[in-house]
Order: C-alpha cells, then sequence, then structure tokens
C-alpha cells in the first residue's frame, strides 16, 4: 500500500479536528460563514478534495452546513442532540437493545428530576414549567430535563427522548387519541401541582407512573418490543 494513500483523509481529519475545536472553543461562532475555500486550502497547507473531505466530516457531526451556489459555503452550526440520538441508535440496534429497555432508562434519568424541582421549588422554575403545562406534551418534559441544573444529565435525557420519539414516529402506526393526550396533560398539570406543593416523592411516583403508561401505549406493535429501529 502506497503512503500517499493514507495521506489524505489522515490530513482531512486533522483539518476537521482544528476546525471542530475552534467551533467548540467559540472561537468561530455559531452562524458564522467560514472564509472561502481558498483561503482555507492556504491557511491549513491542503488540496481543495482534502478541505471538502474535512468539511464532510464536519457536516456529518452537525457542525457545519454547506450551502450550495453563488453565495454559498460552510456555516458554523450548534451540534444537535438529534446528531448524538442518531449515532446512538446505531450503537442501541446492534446491541440488540429493545425500546422498552431506553424507556426504563428514560424514567431512571426523569423521574429524579422531578423530585428534585419539588423540594428545590425554585421560583423560576416553577414559572417556567406553569409557561410550558400548556403547549406541546414534548415542552412539559424538556422543561424538566432542562431545568434539573446538571448539563451531561441534561444531554443524556435529552438524547434518550429523542430515541424514543423517532422510533415511535417511525413504527407507531396510529398517533395517540385524544384521550390519551388530555390524560398527559391531566397528569402533567398535576405534577406541577405537586412540584409547587414540594411533594417530591409523590411527584416522582406519578411521574414515573405517566412514562410508564406513555411506554405502555406506544409498545402496541409487536415490532416495538423487539430491536429498536431508527434507520427506517
Amino acid at each position: 500500500m502506497e503512503v500517499t494513500s493514507l495521506r489524505e483523509p489522515k490530513m482531512a481529519d486533522r483539518v476537521a479536528a482544528a476546525l471542530r475545536r475552534m467551533f467548540i472553543r467559540g472561537e468561530i461562532a455559531e452562524g458564522t460563514m467560514l472564509p472561502p475555500e481558498s483561503d482555507l486550502m492556504e491557511r491549513f497547507g491542503v488540496s481543495r478534495p482534502t478541505l471538502r473531505e474535512a468539511f464532510r466530516v464536519l457536516e456529518s457531526e452537525s457542525l457545519i452546513v454547506v450551502k450550495r451556489g453563488v453565495r454559498g459555503g460552510a456555516q458554523v452550526t450548534r451540534p444537535q442532540t438529534g446528531t448524538l440520538a442518531r449515532y446512538a441508535g446505531f450503537l442501541l440496534e446492534y446491541e440488540q437493545v429493545t425500546l422498552r429497555e431506553v424507556w426504563e432508562a428514560r424514567a431512571a434519568l426523569e423521574t429524579p428530576m422531578v423530585r428534585q424541582l419539588a423540594e428545590r421549588r425554585d421560583r423560576v422554575a416553577l414559572a417556567e414549567l406553569e409557561r410550558s403545562v400548556d403547549s406541546e406534551p414534548q415542552d412539559f418534559h424538556a422543561a424538566i430535563v432542562r431545568l434539573s441544573g446538571n448539563r451531561t444529565l441534561q444531554i443524556v435525557a435529552d438524547m434518550l427522548h429523542h430515541v424514543t420519539e423517532k422510533a415511535c414516529r417511525a413504527l407507531r402506526t396510529d398517533a395517540p387519541g385524544d384521550q390519551a393526550g388530555k390524560r398527559a396533560a391531566r397528569t402533567h398539570h398535576a405534577v406541577l401541582d405537586l412540584i409547587k406543593a414540594g411533594d417530591a416523592e409523590k411527584a416522582g411516583e406519578i411521574w414515573h407512573r405517566h412514562l410508564d403508561r406513555a411506554e405502555d401505549l406506544q409498545l402496541t406493535a409487536a415490532e416495538l418490543a423487539t430491536v429498536v429501529d431508527l434507520l427506517g
């Protein structure tokens, strides 16, 4: 094997790593258009194919969006939870993980978050929960996770939520009925009342039961009880 056959991909990875560090450190802000290809080629001392390979790596990571046309170029974007969920989904599939197991992990993370919110009874957090409780159901779930105060747990919980939602959209034949939606809304209000009252144990218990019920509703098809399917 010739050494030159390894040089281009390796250099592309180096360029991608250098740009990635700049994005993460905030040296290049979100929304910024990267300099023209000719400038970047000169800066890194690479060919156009190598630079474009680096762009493909960063685009697959949702760190840039490449726009075509006269006013095109590479624009820096914020990493998305969906990117993490997609790769996690591949691993879950490979490991033959069931969707039920993902639901169980989600409940294990979200239930303590609800208890913690009830224990703290922070006025700012309560106000945000009040605003989200009458919105879409996923907004209230997202608010609970966001207000947990632990960004690592937030990222993991967001990823698990994304996995369950994507899998259920891909495999569900019928959307949840109105009654299920109304029942979820009532539960959200009940949990919020318990959080405001500071009843951490009861709030956590009802939230865990709520997630169990949602899991049962979405695991109606036989295929949902087997391997997580996110690649459809």
